[in-house]
């Protein structure tokens, strides 16, 4: 599936609809007062310095943050949905090429690896590499609107002279080795996950 697709699945849901007229805002503004604009459509981003304070960050800090306090990671679904995970370094190289190139001038972009690995996948070589061992849980939960699969179509960001240098093993090291020298490492999600029940942002599975 491209994130071109995604993303118009995505205007089901107030936060990918505020994402799509954002950008064509941008974009709109853009060509009508002659200034150069690009909307930069990124993947899961992670890397150093991602908060661990926040129970909304990515699954990867999520992840850590579980094991790290000997709980197990939670999928919701199966785990078998997947995501094109971006280390934080390649995300500022495409910044930094989207304002030296005009060849993506008054174009949306996508920005990603353009590979995808499943959640499931993704907590095991968490638990992998912080030698942590502890089975994750399903409790058949589901967030409605959330997207089955993601994977960016990065041909016309490529094409402008954009590739990935940090891959998914290396990045998640470089992850790792920083949130093991930080003093404080709390689980957070569990509270923000009867939170996101209670405001019914996530939903139980019920038998039909």
């Amino acid at each position: 599936m491209s994130r071109l697709r995604a993303c118009r699945r995505r205007k089901k849901t107030v936060y990918g609809l505020t994402k799509v007229d954002q950008e064509k805002l941008v974009l709109l503004w853009g060509k009508q007062v002659g200034i150069p604009t690009v909307a930069l459509r990124y993947s899961c981003t992670y890397g150093p310095r991602q908060s661990i304070f926040n129970p909304y960050t990515g699954v990867i800090a999520i992840f850590c943050t579980r094991l790290l306090n000997s709980l197990p990671p939670v999928f919701y679904e199966d785990g078998e949905q997947t995501r094109d995970l971006s280390f934080v370094e390649d995300i500022a190289r495409a910044n930094l090429l989207a304002a030296k190139t005009d060849a993506l001038d008054g174009l949306p972009v996508n920005v990603g690896s353009g590979k995808a690995v499943s959640v499931r996948e993704i907590a095991q070589r968490v638990s992998d590499a912080l030698g942590i061992k502890i089975p994750p849980e399903i409790n058949g939960e589901f967030r409605p609107g959330e997207m089955r699969h993601l994977i960016s179509g990065t041909e016309r960001i490529r094409a402008a002279g954009y590739v990935p240098q940090v891959d998914l093993e290396e990045g998640l090291g470089r992850y790792l080795d920083w949130i093991r020298s930080q003093s404080e490492v709390r689980d957070y999600f569990s509270e923000a996950a009867e939170i996101l029940r209670n405001k019914g942002i996530v939903h139980r599975v019920t038998a039909s």
